[in-house]
């Protein structure tokens, strides 16, 4: 953890060395190696998994486990589709989600 000027605590991102994804029956998503939840809602789950985003997209999407320390997250509702993109085109991730 790092202390910023103003005394706020900034949150290191982990980084692990291995992931894992798991999918049973397209409803329950285990998640391992997680570096950063960026957003999650009923529809969407966007996470860093091993240096690559990853986005989740569903329906009734809900997330019943949540272990920062850990990089894990279990998800539960019915995926309906996941997208790899690399880190390396950061501004265009976002511009393709937010169309």
């Amino acid at each position: 953890m790092e202390i910023l000027q103003n005394g706020a605590k900034k949150e290191q991102e982990k980084v692990f060395d291995s992931s894992e994804l798991k999918l049973i029956n397209r409803q329950n998503l285990t998640l391992t190696g997680i570096e950063k939840v960026y957003e999650t809602n009923t529809n969407k789950l966007q996470v860093k998994i091993a240096e690559t985003n990853l986005l989740v997209i569903g329906e009734n999407l809900s997330v019943t486990r949540l272990d920062v320390s850990s990089g894990i997250v279990e998800v539960q509702g019915l995926i309906n589709e996941m997208k790899f993109f690399s880190n390396t085109n950061k501004g265009n991730f976002l511009k393709r989600i937010f169309k």
